[in-house]
């Protein structure tokens, strides 16, 4: 069983202490930095809007470029690997099912 730390951080002006495995302290410090950086830049913008709503869009900002992450060298997008995944398993099953339908006739 891992051991397990508190990490004391403050966003929006408010503390947090989170547990988190030893192992995972340092990714959990640089997500608590993007979404800082991310907070900083929505407040930066200079339009006044509560804290729970700069919360809120700096969450959907990392979100919406975690979807538009490209992967690998051939830059493929997540929605079209999932795409691609769903065509080729479509195809195998029309494959699976002429291959059934070839046996039992």
């Amino acid at each position: 069983m891992s051991d397990v730390v508190q990490l004391d951080i403050t966003l929006l002006g408010r503390q947090f202490s989170i547990a988190t495995p030893v192992e995972e302290r340092e990714t959990l410090e640089q997500a608590v930095r993007l979404l800082g950086e991310k907070i900083d830049t929505i407040q930066a913008s200079g339009r006044v809007m509560d804290t729970d709503k700069v919360a809120i869009m700096a969450a959907l900002n990392i979100a919406h470029d975690l979807l538009k992450v490209k992967v690998g060298d051939g830059g493929l997008e997540m929605a079209i690997i999932q795409r691609k995944i769903r065509s080729m398993s479509e195809a195998a099953d029309q494959v699976l099912n002429a291959g059934q339908s070839g046996l039992s006739a």
